[in-house]
């Protein structure tokens, strides 16, 4: 008997390694009885379900489908449940090509599908929220590490920004499903924090974008100015009181790690403590020279080593 097309996502996801097999059966249950109350068509799909079981997390069920080749796009299931023709969808995809706008974006533009009608698609395809990016409320006090987790030229090129950091989860915001792609790439970037992505409108993020960078996003340059530029190398923090701003001298520390450990060094846990220590000596040794109060400490990478530098930052009169 073939399997099938949720039973074979099922076993795409086992074989992955991200459920167990009973976890299958209990999917396929859900599914029946959700059929026999709201008809086939309402159905939600296998992964959305497990993430709304807490069985996967939306980044890990986009990965594992679209390596293997079981992913339902956007446009795809806007064609299968007859909200626009194939030949509507052809037409914005050209204009994404042509302009650099993500097709999610120009959708919400033309006005054409009904935003709660956008809102459930994506829900169901990626069970991630479609949200307005004037809900978000900006912290001028975490501009710094949020440009310096993600710079504004990989901003640009990914059309992925960061939102809210607290207690340890980071918001993004992303204007296109492949941009969870990037997302995944984060969360083994940046273990220390639990990413969590959210749709915008194309328009959300260029507001925002302006807001956190302090300059315009201009799509049309965005692909040919930046380049994927390590994230760790160039890290800066800037530094006025090393007790108050101990976050960022923690930042600081786990981005120099990373960096070792790309570069083919050895974990050394336990270093915090004297990192933190050597930090705030510094700080002291750079003020008392230079007379300033804030100093930048960055990442420099030096003849196959990771380095640390300290620029005094002098008050503008």
């Amino acid at each position: 008997m073939t399997e099938t097309w949720e039973k074979k996502t099922g076993t795409i996801l086992e074989q992955e390694g991200l459920i167990h097999s009973n976890d299958i059966d209990r999917v396929l249950a859900i599914q029946k009885n959700t059929a026999d109350d709201k008809g086939s068509k309402n159905r939600p799909l296998f992964g959305s379900i497990l993430c709304e079981l807490n069985l996967l997390t939306p980044v890990e069920n986009f990965h594992a489908l679209k390596k293997n080749k079981k992913l339902i796009s956007l446009q795809e299931r806007l064609v299968s449940q007859k909200v626009l023709p194939a030949s509507r969808i052809a037409q914005i995809q050209a204009r994404s090509a042509e302009t650099g706008i993500p097709f999610l974006g120009l959708l919400l533009e033309e006005d054409q599908v009904p935003k709660p009608v956008i809102q459930q698609m994506l829900m169901d395809l990626f069970h991630i929220p479609l949200r307005s990016i004037s809900d978000m409320v900006f912290s001028d006090k975490k501009r710094e590490t949020l440009s310096s987790i993600i710079p504004a030229a990989v901003a640009g090129r990914h059309q992925i920004i960061p939102l809210v950091l607290k207690n340890e989860t980071l918001l993004c915001a992303i204007t296109d499903p492949d941009g969870l792609g990037f997302i995944d790439a984060l969360n083994k970037r940046f273990p220390q924090y639990r990413v969590t992505p959210v749709f915008v409108s194309f328009s959300g993020f260029s507001w925002f974008y302006k807001i956190l960078y302090q300059k315009s996003f201009d799509h049309r340059h965005a692909q040919e100015d930046s380049k994927d530029l390590p994230f760790l190398q160039n890290f800066s923090v800037k530094i006025s009181d090393p007790v108050r701003e101990k976050d960022r001298i923690v930042l600081l520390y786990e981005m120099y790690e990373q960096a070792r450990q790309q570069m083919g060094g050895t974990a050394q846990p336990g270093r915090k403590t004297a990192f933190l220590q050597f930090i705030q000596k510094q700080y002291q040794v750079v003020i008392e020279k230079f007379q300033c109060r804030t100093v930048a400490f960055s990442l420099e990478k030096q003849g196959g080593r990771m380095m640390i530098s300290a620029i005094p930052i002098k008050q503008e009169t």
